[in-house]
């Protein structure tokens, strides 16, 4: 479950998603965040022990966000077809209401940015990869159960979860903010996302 967390310390986590996107993870600093919080260095500290441990927050945060909206609709009783639609409607539109941080997590795949440093970095990072597999497994998990009732093709399902992964988290690559209508264009790109994947599938 997404941790709750004092409006000082999300506040932090929105700051260091957009800076370490805008600047990329390896060149922003400690003093760029707080510099646009209007803030001390103090601040951040007072939370997060260093750069690698505010990195690893906000890589965990991101991964948070899409497990804690997808995992209720999983034990909804539907069938594969309908339960993989609205996981895959709610991950991309979670995707797009926080995308700074899903770019965040696009830069360490990139460039292998989040190199830890001390034990406890390291122990953030496992838990990192940790949720990143439960998150893949409730996917895994219905494309079997899909292919075990013939509502899916048989495929090779390692083949077929990444590539449904990859099309839903590709607004990360293309996606660019609207000023207007945000809502209504994040609803009409994830029910599309969510229609090829299905489509792909069948």
């Amino acid at each position: 479950m997404l941790e709750k967390k004092t409006s000082s310390k999300t506040e932090i986590l929105d700051a260091a998603a957009n800076c370490f996107m805008e600047l990329g993870s390896d060149v922003a600093s400690i003093d760029d965040i707080a510099r646009s919080l209007g803030a001390t260095k103090g601040r951040i500290y007072h939370h997060f022990s260093s750069k690698g441990a505010l990195l690893s927050a906000v890589r965990m945060r991101a991964i948070m966000f899409i497990l804690d909206e997808v995992t209720p609709i999983v034990n909804n009783s539907e069938t594969p077809i309908n339960t993989l639609r609205d996981m895959a409607y709610t991950h991309v539109l979670k995707i797009l209401e926080t995308l700074p941080y899903h770019r965040v997590v696009l830069q360490h795949y990139r460039k292998n940015a989040a190199k830890s440093t001390t034990d406890y970095e390291r122990k953030l990072i496992s838990e990192i990869e940790a949720k990143r597999q439960l998150y893949e497994n409730l996917y895994r998990n219905i494309l079997e159960q899909g292919m075990k009732s013939g509502d899916f093709i048989k495929r090779d399902i390692s083949v077929a979860l990444h590539s449904v992964l990859l099309m839903l988290n590709s607004p990360v690559f293309w996606f660019t903010p609207l000023k207007k209508n945000q809502a209504k264009n994040h609803q009409e790109i994830a029910s599309q996302l969510a229609d090829m994947a299905v489509a792909c599938l069948r």
